[in-house]
């Protein structure tokens, strides 16, 4: 049940940015002097398509909509996304078209779900973005989570998403925010108690990505609240959870480029961080209550997860 948010490239911008996207600055993009002439450099023509992979390790299954899948044992969560470039023409206002389409999983050392296993998730990814000017990119990601272990049924979903790159105003300290627009299409995302009163829902949300660089280390602070419809989450007596604010997710998260690695084997980044939840929606907190992670009904959740990222 996790959403996934990805930034689109164009195929000129692939290995510019792929320091961004793995969290690597090379010593001369970091400002070292050269004590030489630089010789020329043949220029290649760029690959249409680039990879993203992610082997992420945590203590917790937290999903983006605060349900505590899991919390017991060690949470594998491999990421795969591919990143195909369509068009682009700088000198149009949608300037760039770009395609990402991949899988995530979520993998579990403890059994759980109703046909107890260790393969708890599986969900396909697809998307398209739109570069608009100069600052906007405007997001659209379908995702379906499908339980492994049977525990609910396959739900579908489609999120739209507007980002600001507010670099060029604050530089360093730019916040890059964001909103968007979460709706099931079919099926829920949430736990049901009664599913002649459950309709698929949507929320709202809207965050900020703000980050410093420490020399190598590279610290991001990714903060977000999602705004529910009062029918997103359910109540144990089946009546609507209520709408408002119903997560408030924030984390710090620290990356590292693995320099070592040679770059004809990608761009490798390890990474660790810490996020917090708090969660105040009374439907949710019942869901979390009867999901198996715990039994309780904490409004307050700490994750600790890291590993390793590489961009090809």
């Amino acid at each position: 049940m996790k959403t996934i948010s990805f930034t689109y490239l164009r195929p000129a911008g692939f290995l510019a940015v792929a320091s961004l996207i793995c969290s690597t600055v090379s010593p001369v993009l970091a400002g070292t002097e050269e004590t030489g002439p630089v010789a020329p450099v043949e220029m290649t023509s760029e690959p249409i398509a680039h990879f993203l992979l992610q082997l992420d390790f945590s203590d917790h299954y937290i999903t983006p909509r605060g349900l505590n899948v899991e919390n017991q044992g060690l949470v594998f969560q491999p990421l795969l996304l591919s990143f195909w470039s369509l068009y682009s023409n700088k000198e149009t206002f949608i300037n760039e078209v770009s395609l990402t389409a991949g899988m995530w999983s979520s993998i579990h050392s403890n059994k759980s779900g109703a046909d107890e296993g260790h393969w708890n998730e599986w969900d396909p990814i697809l998307g398209l973005t739109f570069g608009l000017g100069e600052f906007v990119k405007f997001e659209t990601n379908y995702t379906a989570f499908k339980s492994q272990v049977d525990s609910y049924d396959t739900s579908h979903h489609l999120e739209l998403k507007l980002k600001l790159d507010d670099s060029k105003w604050l530089g360093a300290y730019a916040l890059n925010p964001y909103v968007a627009f979460w709706k099931e299409l079919d099926n829920k995302a949430t736990v049901v108690f009664d599913s002649d009163t459950s309709d698929e829902s949507y929320y709202f949300t809207i965050g900020i990505n703000p980050g410093v660089k420490l020399g190598p280390v590279k610290l991001e602070f990714p903060t977000y609240i999602n705004i529910v419809d009062s029918e997103f989450y359910q109540r144990m007596d089946g009546s609507d959870g209520g709408s408002g604010v119903g997560v408030f997710g924030t984390e710090v998260k620290a990356s590292v480029p693995l320099t070592f690695v040679p770059k004809d084997y990608g761009f490798w980044t390890a990474y660790a961080g810490v996020k917090y939840y708090h969660l105040s929606n009374s439907g949710l907190l019942d869901g979390n209550q009867v999901l198996g992670a715990d039994g309780d009904r904490d409004k307050d959740l700490v994750q600790f997860h890291g590993g390793i990222s590489i961009f090809f």
